[in-house]
């Protein structure tokens, strides 16, 4: 089982500002294809590991990105994806 977070925006600038906040603040994150299930957002999504999200939200909330969705809790288990708001 592999568990991660992901950040939705529902603009494509706002996701890649927030996922350079994070490199630039140490925090590793990655540029993915958003899962369907989240569709309310711009098609990409900002990826980061669960023990991240503390920084991450301060971060988000310290910045002036805009367009922010939410953040989902994201499974994998056996190659099945299930997403949980957080």
């Amino acid at each position: 089982m592999k568990d991660y977070v992901i950040a939705i925006f529902s603009v494509r600038t706002s996701t890649m500002q927030f996922s350079n906040l994070l490199n630039k603040n140490g925090v590793k994150s990655v540029v993915i294809e958003t899962p369907k299930s989240a569709s309310a957002s711009c098609g990409i999504s900002v990826r980061f590991a669960v023990q991240n999200l503390a920084k991450a939200k301060q971060l988000l909330a310290s910045s002036k990105i805009n367009n922010f969705v939410r953040f989902y809790l994201v499974t994998e288990f056996y190659g099945k994806k299930t997403l949980r708001p957080i």
